[in-house]
């Protein structure tokens, strides 16, 4: 028996109706393609913001990091604090286990920053009385024409080495690659050295220091003399020369 009209009818409604209920309308999809083009510009001009907020802040975060390597330095190897029983034991902890060699037994030799400083007078200048050359302290020097005062080559080096713990992860987290770190870290370290050459050796009465010695303006350099004499007559210098004194 065939089906009445207004039941067949009502079949091919449903039909039609349900398979358009489940299916993306033309609206929706027009909707969701302008949500898309919408964010396309939201996530390009976030992406842009980052990319400019990582790059303003790529020096200054050198800066920090410099300055935490210089501390941890000046304090627990140049002044010989880790030398200290109490001083650093997680560190004489980790070198024990890795090395062998045993807490008490790790002692660093320092690098003549402590007899400098025994050598400097409150204003600077420099002991040089006999009485003074005769000490041992003093004679530890003899052997360093800038008597502790510049940043060696060899300095230079071993600074870079102790930033990279700290500099390669803290890039890379920043999305530098590794060639971008080092283009950034290495003019850094020689920027930290001429400077330093430039001003502390002559803080003290002494010239500024030679290429052959560590990269400084000292003879050979052209316009090295100029460069140091208008350096150290900044207010910079004349700050750094006033928080170093006493």
């Amino acid at each position: 028996e065939n089906p009445p009209r207004k039941q067949l009818d009502t079949h091919m409604l449903a039909t039609l109706v349900f398979p358009a209920a489940y299916s993306p309308s033309p609206f929706a999809s027009l909707a969701a393609a302008r949500l898309r083009t919408a964010a396309a510009p939201a996530m390009s001009e976030l992406s842009l913001a980052a990319t400019v907020v990582r790059d303003v802040s790529a020096l200054p975060t050198m800066y920090a990091l410099m300055s935490l390597n210089e501390y941890m330095t000046h304090r627990y190897f140049q002044h010989l604090e880790f030398n200290r029983p109490e001083s650093l034991p997680w560190v004489k902890s980790l070198v024990e286990r890795v090395a062998g060699v045993p807490a008490a037994e790790q002692r660093v030799p320092g690098d003549g920053h402590v007899e400098h400083h025994a050598e400097t007078y409150d204003d600077m200048s420099l002991k040089n009385d006999e009485r003074w050359r005769a000490n041992k302290a003093s004679q530890s020097l003899d052997d360093d024409y800038y008597r502790g005062t510049a940043f060696h080559w060899s300095a230079t080096i071993i600074m870079t080495v102790q930033m990279l713990p700290s500099v390669l992860p803290t890039y890379a987290l920043m999305g530098w690659s590794l060639p971008e770190t080092f283009a950034i870290l290495l003019p850094s370290m020689l920027l930290h050295a001429v400077v330093w050459n430039a001003i502390h050796p002559p803080m003290h009465g002494l010239p500024p220091v030679a290429l052959t010695d560590g990269f400084g303006t000292g003879p050979g350099v052209a316009g090295g003399k100029a460069f140091s004499e208008w350096l150290i007559g900044t207010r910079y210098a004349h700050w750094i020369f006033e928080n170093h004194m006493g």
